[in-house]
């Protein structure tokens, strides 16, 4: 049995560098022509399929689909790393939640640049200090919301250049991650109506003007 000819079927079949897989059925099939080897088969089929999987990148090299794949490529890893988990957010990162509800339960959000619209801004977040069984939303959310108005009021200097369509906002342990050892409260800013523009951060340079209201 010729040896080309096993790997330039090989090669067709899995398309790695599509040129290949031809060049070395060519090769074997005149090896086998002058030596009386076996493998005739392999060698054809090995060709035929190398020289379809050349024209297919030919033909998307002319036409621009390699360069649309790439581009889609990179633009779902730049997407993944925007995507974070609620439970990952840090201070002063703005975000946005998926579809159009704000009020919703949400393991996952994108975070954004902060100077153009989004959704809200993490003002800081705290440990619950309850242990054991999950104690139930009606338990966590007067805690979350004393505490959450706290950071937010730190967060901030002049409480009147808050933009009128922003509220406090948290996301707070679910029954499950509570299980799984989330007793965090992640604390915002987030926009009742509307979007947020710029950081609402103490001194910071892209915080909006004093009565300035979400896009």
């Amino acid at each position: 049995m010729n040896g080309l000819a096993i790997t330039s079927l090989v090669v067709g079949i899995v398309c790695c560098i599509p040129p290949l897989g031809l060049v070395l059925g060519l090769i074997a099939l005149s090896q086998i022509k002058r030596n009386g080897n076996r493998g005739k088969g392999m060698a054809i089929a090995g060709s035929i399929l190398s020289g379809l999987s050349t024209a297919l990148v030919l033909t998307a090299l002319l036409t621009g689909g390699i360069g649309d794949a790439v581009d889609g490529f990179r633009k779902g890893v730049k997407e993944a790393a925007r995507s974070r988990s609620t439970l990952d957010l840090r201070k002063e990162d703005c975000f946005d939640v998926p579809g159009t509800e704000l009020e919703q339960e949400t393991a996952n959000v994108r975070v954004v640049d902060c100077a153009k619209p989004h959704d809200g801004e993490v003002t800081g977040s705290f440990e619950l200090e309850e242990s054991g069984a999950w104690p139930g939303e009606a338990a966590v959310e007067p805690i979350a919301e004393r505490r959450c108005a706290e950071l937010n009021d730190a967060y901030v200097s002049d409480p009147s250049a808050v933009p009128g369509n922003a509220s406090t906002y948290y996301y707070m342990p679910s029954r499950r991650s509570w299980r799984l050892g989330d007793h965090k409260v992640t604390c915002s800013y987030a926009a009742v109506d509307g979007k947020l523009t710029g950081s609402l951060r103490a001194g910071s340079e892209s915080a909006p003007s004093a009565g300035a209201s979400g896009v």
